[in-house]
């Protein structure tokens, strides 16, 4: 989902994936590798409903995370209107597989979904240090939220 040129959070992937026989979607940042999954319900998700699924699970991310109010809905400012495409880079394709993969692994390593601290899940990978970012973690991403108030 593509945001406009000043969102600080960038443009968001999405990618569903299988967890424990279940179907979980996976949204990920372009510019911040910031992370959060959410499980699919019975409804069907659509190109309608993905734009709002995006807002609530980043703003309970941010929220929990320690992010004021005030920071997230300025955040939130560039994400008025969304555009869907699909991407042809192999590099953040790379980094979303990665990060789907860490959270298979972490949930199952934890007994799995019914036994997983998911909420504990998703904010450790968003703790772990990136490469591609020059080992920026979510302290980074904290910072330059925090100077949105």
């Amino acid at each position: 989902m593509a945001a406009d040129d000043g969102a600080l959070l960038g443009n968001w992937y999405v990618h569903r994936f299988p967890i424990s026989r279940r179907k979980a979607l996976v949204f990920m940042s372009e510019t911040t590798f910031l992370s959060f999954i959410l499980l699919q319900g019975k409804r069907a998700v659509t190109l309608d409903t993905l734009p709002t699924m995006l807002l609530a699970g980043l703003e309970q991310l941010l929220v929990m995370r320690g992010i004021p109010q005030e920071a997230v809905d300025r955040a939130f400012l560039h994400y008025q209107e969304g555009r869907f495409s699909k991407t042809d880079s192999r590099s953040a394709l790379g980094t979303l597989n990665d990060i789907v993969f860490r959270y298979q692994w972490m949930i199952d390593h934890a007994g799995g979904l019914d036994a997983c601290d998911l909420t504990d899940i998703i904010m450790r990978i968003n703790e772990t240090p990136h490469s591609r970012l020059g080992c920026d973690s979510w302290d980074a991403v904290q910072a330059k939220l925090l100077r949105l108030c």
